[in-house]
């Protein structure tokens, strides 16, 4: 694999050491399942659920009886899977390759090819078993059509997975195994699954898991969803010395406590226990045991759960998984990212084939306003050279057929030119003027919105209707027309606003950053993230009085002489009232000390990059601690370039070395200066 290194271009020398860039699936920042918590919660609701749980703890006794375990490395059930990707565009839309390392990892794990099986202590090797079972991504979908065994959706769900996921995508959970991938879970676990039950609803079967976790912790889940508790047992605290009158229905795991760390050694409840098992959360899993295969086999000859039906000839057939399974080429299904939605006239955008369900050997794209109009590559650079906002077409081929995917008024140009110039007083009484001059970028929540049910000065402001929002974390940006600041004597921004919260617990945020380029980067200066309301709790929809609004001031004495500037008003729901603002005003207040920010610029370039690159940065103050760092698509680290290191005001340019280069990727440089953080995307071809 390739290396990066990267050298420091300044007054001194920093040596860095290289980080390999392979795709990892160590985990390092598991999080303990929440199966128990789950199953524990379905059965306080529904009881009659402890009739299937008694049915499959009987019939895996009876299995056991005459179940013959073969060690000969042969295959006895084959489980089609496919893997829901629900994604906001981020590091949680993991690759097809992240992907097909799940599946592998996870047929060397039941197959005790791990390359960790000779690290299992002697005293469990004689019960390590392969369990037989392999896993195959779907070929064919439930309407027959070509598939790669993946989906994927975009969904803010993605930051809080739980069973409405289920809702979004699924397929029939009788004949494949269906694994939800997100980026967070709802209830801050790394991942759950139900075991086999005829009470549960049967789309709601499957695995829903960590996008971050796809390595051992989905051996685990899969133990779960046939049917194996931890092996201290149905709960989910590891360590109670109650743990040790728990059975989890295998004969040959020992009684345990549950252990939260690798130490082989320790003796919890009377005997070894067998920390390396799977199902454990020491951390360090590398078998699984001969019990629990029986167990496991016992679920999959079971009609309870419908785990029976997953491996049966037929729908071996008719998911595409049968033998012989040989790579398939399908039809694409069309996607795209860009690395930039808002750039000056002349600025260059960055997109990258995001098709999935076949790998493309045709491009087809059309760029509405761009030079060139049309690209055949892969992931072209495209110049836009006139203000507007336009549309994007992408068309990847296979020998099968051709995607088609279509994203509307995407890329926002403005001209190099501002909209205003001078001092200016904005208060929103001109409808027309609102509606020509600002941007609503709505992803989630209510949306801002003109409005005159309160206001500062006339009629008008504009207001979030937080009030009615139901989910926290949903974030609205409103972002304002161009300003010229350079000959303005007072470099400020002034702006009122006026906020409620429901109740005392409300996490309601308000985030004011500005741009120089347009909105292509943005530098937060104003951060008001906790007691910023303006008034009592209201209990119903908030509209402030006369005396419920608070000044705020930005300063802009760290771009006096900026000729293009625009602010960006962004709201993060934690469940409180409506937000209002009014009067934004530009160069005739007095400068606050609300000034957050101490950088004026960073920039990555050329972008993409098929040679060299460079970070160019220029501090505006000193900063005590600069921290760099470059990550890959799913978030890893790929290197430290600076680590919390003092720098003095002035201008530095980082340089990528063009002999050691990183491997072709989407990339993400981290640029940390006392907590103001900004990322950027760097595309490697």
């Amino acid at each position: 694999m390739k290396k990066i290194l990267l050298a420091l271009i300044i007054t001194a020398i920093f040596p860095f050491n290289g980080s390999s860039q392979t795709y990892d699936l160590s985990e390092p920042d598991r999080i303990n399942c929440g199966t128990a918590v789950v199953n524990n919660q379905l059965l306080l609701e529904n009881p009659s659920m402890q009739l299937d749980i008694d049915e499959q703890n009987r019939f895996a006794k009876e299995f056991a009886k005459s179940h013959v375990s073969n060690k000969m490395g042969v295959i006895s059930y084959t489980i089609p899977v496919v893997y829901h990707v629900i994604h906001d565009n981020g590091p949680e839309n993991v690759s097809k390759a992240a992907i097909e390392a799940s599946v592998a990892n996870l047929n060397e794990d039941f197959q005790k090819l791990n390359s960790d099986i000779s690290q299992v202590i002697p005293n469990f090797t004689g019960i390590a078993a392969d369990i037989e079972v392999q896993f195959r991504l779907a070929h064919l979908d439930p309407n027959g059509n070509c598939t790669e065994g993946i989906t994927r959706t975009v969904s803010t769900l993605t930051y809080a997975m739980d069973e409405t996921a289920k809702i979004l995508v699924n397929w029939n959970t009788t004949k494949y195994l269906n694994i939800w991938v997100g980026e967070t879970m709802a209830s801050g676990s790394g991942g759950y699954s139900f075991y086999p039950s005829n009470s549960l609803p049967q789309y709601r079967n499957g695995i829903v898991i960590r996008s971050a976790q796809l390595g051992n912790s989905i051996s685990h889940e899969v133990g779960h969803f046939l049917n194996l508790p931890h092996t201290w047992g149905n709960s989910n605290n590891p360590g109670l010395a109650s743990n040790c009158g728990i059975d989890d229905g295998v004969n040959d795991t020992p009684l345990t406590l549950g252990n939260t760390s690798c130490n082989t050694s320790i003796n919890n409840c009377g005997t070894l226990d067998n920390v390396q098992n799977y199902m454990d959360y020491s951390g360090c899993s590398r078998m699984f045991t001969e019990g629990q295969k029986s167990r496991m086999h016992a679920a999959l000859n079971s009609s309870t759960g419908s785990r029976n039906t997953l491996w049966a000839l037929t729908n071996l057939a008719s998911t595409g998984v049968a033998d012989p399974y040989m790579t398939t080429v399908c039809t694409p299904i069309a996607d795209f990212t860009y690395n930039k939605q808002y750039i000056c006239e002349g600025a260059s955008v960055a997109f990258a084939d995001d098709s999935y369900n076949a790998i493309p050997t045709i491009w087809d794209w059309t760029f509405t306003g761009g030079t060139p109009n049309t690209s055949s590559v892969s992931n072209p650079v495209i110049t836009y050279n006139n203000s507007g906002v336009y549309s994007v077409t992408h068309r990847p081929e296979t020998t099968t057929g051709a995607g088609l995917k279509t994203k509307t008024n995407i890329i926002t140009v403005s001209s190099l030119v501002a909209e205003y110039s001078g001092t200016v007083v904005y208060d929103f009484e001109n409808a027309a003027n609102y509606n020509a001059d600002w941007i609503v970028d709505n992803p989630e929540g209510q949306a801002w919105q003109r409005n005159t049910s309160a206001s500062t000065s006339g009629t008008s402001s504009v207001r979030i209707r937080n009030f009615f929002t139901t989910e926290n974390g949903e974030v609205d940006e409103l972002i304002s027309p161009s300003f010229d600041v350079s000959s303005v004597s007072t470099k400020s921004m002034t702006f009122k606003y006026a906020f409620a919260k429901k109740n005392s617990s409300n996490t309601d945020r308000l985030l004011v950053s500005y741009s120089v380029d347009c909105g292509a980067t943005w530098f937060l200066k104003l951060p008001l993230t906790s007691n910023i309301e303006t008034a009592p709790i209201h209990v119903a929809s908030f509209i402030p009085t006369s005396t419920e609004w608070v000044q705020k001031t930005v300063s802009l004495s760290s771009i006096p002489t900026a000729t293009n500037v625009r602010f960006k008003f962004k709201f993060q729901s934690g469940g409180g009232n409506d937000l209002y603002i009014d009067d934004i005003n530009i160069g005739n207040g007095s400068v606050g000390v609300e000034d957050f920010s101490n950088v004026a610029s960073f920039s990555v370039y050329p972008n993409p990059t098929n040679s060299s690159a460079q970070i160019s940065f220029k501090l505006v103050r000193d900063v005590k601690a600069l921290s760099i760092k470059v990550r890959n698509a799913v978030g890893q680290e790929v290197t430290s370039v600076i680590n919390e290191q003092s720098f003095s005001t002035g201008k530095y340019t980082l340089k990528i070395d063009e002999e050691r280069k990183l491997a072709a990727g989407i990339y993400f440089i981290e640029f940390n200066a006392d907590s103001n953080v900004s990322v950027q995307k760097l595309i490697v071809q």
